[in-house]
């Protein structure tokens, strides 16, 4: 069985988050790439087949990290609507890797943390026995897309507060330096004149804990996309 050091999962890279280009930019590399759909179905093959309940990120930066702080993502109720807010916190033992930035020699960083409790238990499971995350990052690299996509773990115990049919869309609001994630239908500020919509989480639905990003050919209803807001 494939062996890992715990702590290889948890360590966070400043430099190289800072160093993340912005959503747009790498969409438009993604959507030039011909063998993306390739590399999602060997991806999801293996997801499905032991039911982990992973997928990837397109990577990407919501804003710049100081140092001695990690990006965290954390439910909440914003504006009286459940949300996911990934914002920069000092580290504590009650956050766990979520995603993850492929680096080189087979190395790899935490891309972001959650605060829920499901992410713990997969992590468990993958810190049990990572071959199957091992095996996504060896994709990753083959098909030379480590610097466009992160494996994460999709799992969340607080999608029970959430409409998981409407589809999730995320913000990055400037005044609190935060990325917000809601259900599509609570994003008002997405339906504006002049916002971009851009795909950011593809992933096989596991279960009904499981965020669900697009998962077929010709995509699916729920959409975990970011949304850039330029004015008019």
């Amino acid at each position: 069985m494939c062996t890992i050091d715990p702590n290889d999962f948890a360590k966070f890279n400043p430099v190289k988050y800072n160093s993340l280009p912005e959503v747009d930019v790498v969409s438009s590399i993604l959507q030039k790439c011909s063998d993306f759909a390739e590399l999602l179905e060997k991806i999801f093959s293996l997801t499905k087949k032991h039911s982990l309940e992973l997928g990837v990120r397109l990577v990407h930066r919501h804003m710049k990290v100081d140092e001695g702080k990690v990006m965290v993502e954390k439910f909440k109720f914003h504006q009286n609507v459940p949300a996911f807010i990934t914002s920069a916190h000092l580290p504590t033992n009650q956050i766990y890797p979520a995603s993850w930035l492929l680096e080189d020699n087979s190395k790899f960083s935490v891309f972001e943390y959650s605060t829920d409790m499901l992410v713990k238990c997969t992590l468990e499971k993958l810190i049990k026995d990572p071959s199957i995350f091992m095996r996504i990052c060896e994709l990753i690299r083959e098909y030379h897309f480590e610097n466009l996509l992160a494996p994460c773990i999709t799992a969340r115990d607080s999608l029970k507060q959430f409409d998981k049919k409407n589809g999730f869309m995320e913000f990055t609001d400037l005044e609190t330096n935060a990325s917000i994630v809601k259900n599509t239908k609570d994003q008002a500020v997405c339906s504006h004149e002049g916002a971009l919509i851009i795909t950011t989480l593809w992933a096989y639905p596991i279960n009904e804990n499981c965020l669900r990003g697009d998962y077929q050919r010709n995509g699916s209803d729920y959409r975990c996309a970011h949304c850039i807001h330029s004015p008019q």
